[in-house]
């Protein structure tokens, strides 16, 4: 049986409370899985950083992997409570100016924690959520949901965005439709339709 979409986002919330303060993330949920990759810019000892946090939240230790060309990663995974799947790791960097951040790690977990009701709306509607991903870019906080559309994309838009306002559609073709708009909690989001 499939998780809850709003238990996925407690559980990340909670582990993102466990960690204490990290760099920019991006946390997706989806299936039994909760992800967390890092914004891009943030420099990788930073990432490596955060990473060890989540790890310790976690009772895990993060592996270094050596992927040639000068690229690596450092990852873990780990079995969370209610039969759920961690996944966190880093990527590959670019260097640039990165902005004052206007964002924190308590805002993630925030974010999270109002997006919980939304999420429990579509796992008892008929909307199959591929992905909810919250993001940070230092900046904002971002969310968008992809879904399968199941054959019907209009439909499937309605029933996802049901107690969203503002909604307008930016593509519409025969892969499928996004729309954006904004929560009842009041954050913006982009909802992919496939």
């Amino acid at each position: 049986m499939r998780p809850d979409l709003a238990d996925l986002l407690e559980t990340a919330a909670s582990l993102l409370d466990s960690a204490g303060p990290l760099e920019p993330l991006h946390v997706a949920v989806g299936g039994r899985d909760v992800r967390i990759t890092f914004a891009p810019g943030v420099p990788l000892a930073d990432q490596r950083a955060s990473v060890d946090r989540l790890a310790a939240a976690t009772g895990t230790t993060p592996v270094h992997s050596n992927l040639g060309a000068a690229a690596a990663t450092y990852t873990f995974s780990a079995e969370l409570p209610g039969s759920l799947f961690l996944l966190v790791g880093t990527h590959p960097t670019i260097s640039r100016p990165r902005p004052c951040r206007a964002t924190s790690t308590g805002a993630t977990a925030a974010l999270l924690r109002a997006l919980a009701p939304w999420g429990r709306a579509l796992s008892t509607g008929c909307v199959d959520v591929c992905e909810l991903m919250a993001q940070d870019d230092e900046e904002r906080l971002t969310v968008q949901l992809v879904v399968d559309s199941d054959g019907d994309p209009k439909e499937t838009l309605r029933l996802a965005t049901a107690g969203t306002t503002g909604l307008w559609r930016c593509r519409e073709d025969e892969g499928g439709l996004d729309a954006r708009g904004r929560l009842p909690s009041g954050e913006a989001v982009m909802v992919n339709v496939m």
